[in-house]
């Protein structure tokens, strides 16, 4: 099974001073499933909406998930 890479920097986080999440699954659904039970875990909500960014993992890349300016 081929997987896919998602990123997520909006959804809700202890404090309002941003947060960044990867996810490995097999598509959008359960990358945002997946995504949802590990945010619960760690005891945040996962009721708001966020946005998922899948990452092309045909050729070599870099981003920048965070760069500290808010």
């Amino acid at each position: 099974m081929m997987l896919k890479v998602f990123t997520c920097n909006d959804h809700e986080g202890f404090w309002p001073v941003g947060v960044a999440s990867v996810i490995v699954a097999a598509d959008e659904t359960e990358a945002r499933d997946l995504l949802k039970v590990e945010l619960r875990s760690h005891g945040l909500k996962s009721e708001q909406p966020f946005t998922l960014r899948e990452i092309r993992t045909d050729r070599p890349r870099a981003f920048v998930l965070m760069d500290g300016n808010y």
